[in-house]
């Protein structure tokens, strides 16, 4: 933890360019744009940096004046939400911090049963199309499901009520979104509303769209063939490597995005080394979701065996490459199960949040609870004709998956009497009704509760 000792002589604070704050029933979040973390805070805390951010900097003896402003400053600048500039600093009026934060005002934000007042993340499919014939790929069972997509007005339209309703991030996916030719517009248009993009693409050569589309977006996700890559180890090498180095050189960060399969797990060693001499240090484990191709998936779905061996390489593996983000999806949070509550959420690690800290727009712009919830019997509305105040508060299928965790035949599962459900519970799609605990624990075993 960095320490604020340094700062208790002259110079100014202030709220980070990059930093978004929304008010929520218990705070509010704060997200920073650059780094896409997000960090719920408590009224007090939100009241300051709300202040801060209507005032400008200011100078740091005025905010030390305040009894316990000094614990704040410390997370709050090692979070680098907000930033110190040391030295006397000219021009900088002295404005005094109020003699109680809670007497800063506050604008009321519409609220119910502790519902956010948004999701933080948006996953915008914008087509199902794909010229790939990936042997996972879960969206291709979804091409039915839309009858057309939104022209670039009508993906400009979603965009603005995402934004317009606080939404801070828009991860860009499908399908291939580059089979779109209007990318560039796609992603120009969000950025230009404040929205911190994300695009995950199955290419591996860059597209006639790349350079520009570059220009507007925080990441770029590669979703690797594992086993193209193992096969043909040199040739896939090459292209990552070349489309790495492109995307690194836009000071754009580049991912790789792995399903956990029997063959991922297999030549999980190999295949971390090749994407790690390809230039990437952001490696995401997906948790393999049902396909269309149901031989193969049974075939391959991995079991908790293989899972367990996973789990343990996971964790010697976050030691062995220190310089490299390894993370798993939502769908895999029981692998951090050895974690207490506490730990976990700090981490930033949830389970499940369909439908309370993400939704998911088909190309049609309905909304869904999550990217793998898609169907008729998940659809929660229509941002073509329904308002997104009406579809976020009051669709019951949004608040069926929000509230998973309160639902009787959860409480009483196996995952309900866990002390990981706080964080793990499952993933949805292999829950019994959706809402209960899964058949089984993954790993072949739960933490009972104290």
């Amino acid at each position: 933890m960095r320490y604020v000792s340094h700062v208790l002589g002259e110079g100014i604070v202030h709220l980070s360019d990059s930093v978004r704050i929304r008010k929520e029933y218990f705070g509010g979040i704060v997200f920073h744009a650059n780094t896409g973390d997000t960090l719920e805070v408590d009224h007090e805390a939100c009241k300051l940096l709300v202040w801060l951010r209507e005032t400008g900097p200011v100078d740091i003896k005025s905010l030390l004046r305040h009894e316990g402003i000094c614990t704040i400053l410390s997370a709050l600048l090692y979070l680098d939400i907000i930033e110190h500039l040391p030295g006397k600093i000219s021009g900088v009026s002295d404005y005094p911090l109020p003699e109680s934060i809670n007497d800063m005002p506050t604008s009321s934000n519409r609220q119910s049963n502790q519902i956010l007042s948004a999701p933080e993340t948006v996953h915008l499919a914008v087509t199902y199309r794909c010229g790939e014939l990936c042997p996972d790929c879960y969206s291709r069972k979804n091409i039915s499901i839309t009858g057309h997509e939104l022209d670039t007005a009508g993906m400009r339209g979603v965009i603005d009520i995402l934004a317009d309703n606080g939404v801070f991030q828009l991860a860009i996916g499908g399908g291939e979104p580059f089979a779109r030719d209007d990318l560039y517009d796609i992603t120009a248009h969000a950025a230009n509303k404040g929205l911190a993009v994300h695009v995950t693409t199955g290419q591996y050569v860059s597209d006639p769209q790349f350079g520009d589309v570059l220009k507007h977006i925080k990441s770029l996700h590669i979703g690797i063939r594992s086993e193209e890559l193992m096969n043909n180890a040199a040739s896939v090498s090459a292209k990552l490597r070349i489309l790495a180095e492109n995307v690194s050189r836009a000071n754009v960060r580049i991912g790789a995005n792995l399903i956990i399969t029997k063959f991922t797990i297999k030549n999980r060693i190999k295949l971390t080394e090749l994407l790690i001499e390809c230039g990437f240090k952001r490696l995401i484990f997906l948790r393999y979701k049902p396909i269309a191709a149901h031989d193969r998936w049974n075939s391959e779905n991995p079991g908790g065996e293989d899972l367990e061996v996973f789990q343990n390489w996971l964790t010697h593996a976050k030691r062995q490459y220190p310089q490299v983000m390894l993370r798993v999806d939502c769908a895999a949070a029981f692998l951090m199960r050895h974690l207490d509550p506490l730990t976990a959420k700090r981490a930033g690690i949830n389970g499940c949040t369909a439908g309370q800290r993400i939704i998911s727009i088909a190309p049609d712009g309905c909304v869904y609870p999550c990217s793998q919830l898609v169907g008729h019997g998940y659809y929660a509305g229509d941002l073509k004709y329904d308002s997104f105040k009406a579809i976020w508060y009051d669709s019951d299928v949004l608040n069926k998956y929000r509230f998973f965790r309160q639902n009787t035949l959860f409480a009483g599962s196996v995952c309900g009497g866990c002390v990981s459900s706080s964080f793990c519970g499952g993933c949805r799609i292999f829950a019994d009704d959706n809402t209960g605990s899964e058949p089984f624990c993954p790993m072949g075993q739960s933490r009972p509760a104290p």
